[in-house]
């Protein structure tokens, strides 16, 4: 899996190596440090997006909060003005999901390179769902805000102000579904991620009695192929991306013995 690459110097460093014995064992290890030393519980990252998702929640349930108490105590000659605000906070919360959405891209995509296939590929559903919900709802409230246009006309202005049957009515009710919706959604995703991150798991390619053998081995009769080659892929993928960083160790290691090996080419 590792190329060395046509500057490594074995006789170089040789001698340094031999007298060196610690210095041989640490770096040996260091090398291997991506891979092999996965199994250190030091060496495990939680998944740090419980807060962030904690927060896009409470965003959420705000902005129907809002909804609420303006559909509630604001006088008639005001809401109109209270569902234009609303329709202002909509538009604000789907930038702030969009965000969201690509922060936590992110922070999933560093779990995959840290071996977490099978996880990562149980929260890929979770993590496009905030931003698919809120767009859906988005394009909702266009729809009606276009019907309420084209149905009062002139008359939007008389409609807004007939108590429960206003728009501001109509726009909180479905901040109200959307925000319960979302919560169940991040409760679901929270609690995934908070025991994911309690366990500790070893990455999926270093599961078994040899790399990849607790991820990517024999199937059981009747089983999807499509999902075993999907796997597989994944676990390429991760190897490639270790290969890599094996790679860059074994040059740092290599200019490492050429500086400490001069002063004795000297003597």
């Amino acid at each position: 899996m590792v190329s060395l690459g046509p500057n490594y110097n074995m006789s170089s460093g040789a001698s340094f190596l031999a007298d060196n014995p610690q210095n041989m064992e640490d770096d040996r290890q260091n090398l291997c440090d991506p891979v092999l030393s996965a199994d250190s519980n030091n060496r495990f990252q939680p998944l740090k997006t419980i807060p962030v998702f904690s927060l896009h929640n409470a965003i959420s349930l705000f902005i129907s909060f809002i909804g609420i108490i303006l559909a509630a105590t604001w006088e008639d000659g005001k809401r109109c003005q209270a569902y234009f605000i609303m329709l202002y906070l909509r538009a604000f919360f789907w930038v702030i999901t969009f965000i969201f959405h690509h922060y936590v891209h992110g922070h999933h995509n560093k779990l995959r390179l840290n071996g977490h296939l099978e996880f990562y590929k149980t929260l890929e559903v979770h993590r496009s769902m905030p931003l698919t919900i809120v767009s859906l709802w988005n394009t909702a409230v266009l729809t009606i805000q276009t019907l309420i246009q084209q149905y009062y006309g002139n008359h939007f202005g008389e409609e807004c102000i007939r108590g429960w049957l206003s728009p501001i009515v109509y726009i909180t009710s479905f901040s109200i579904l959307e925000s319960t919706v979302l919560s169940f959604v991040h409760i679901n995703y929270i609690s995934k991620v908070a025991n994911f991150n309690k366990t500790a798991p070893l990455p999926d390619a270093l599961r078994g009695s040899r790399p990849g053998a607790g991820y990517v081995g024999l199937m059981q009769p009747g089983a999807d192929v499509t999902e075993l080659l999907e796997k597989q892929a994944d676990v390429i993928s991760y190897l490639k991306d270790h290969n890599i960083k094996l790679n860059q160790k074994l040059m740092q290691l290599n200019a490492q013995m050429r500086t400490a090996n001069m002063p004795q080419n000297n003597v």
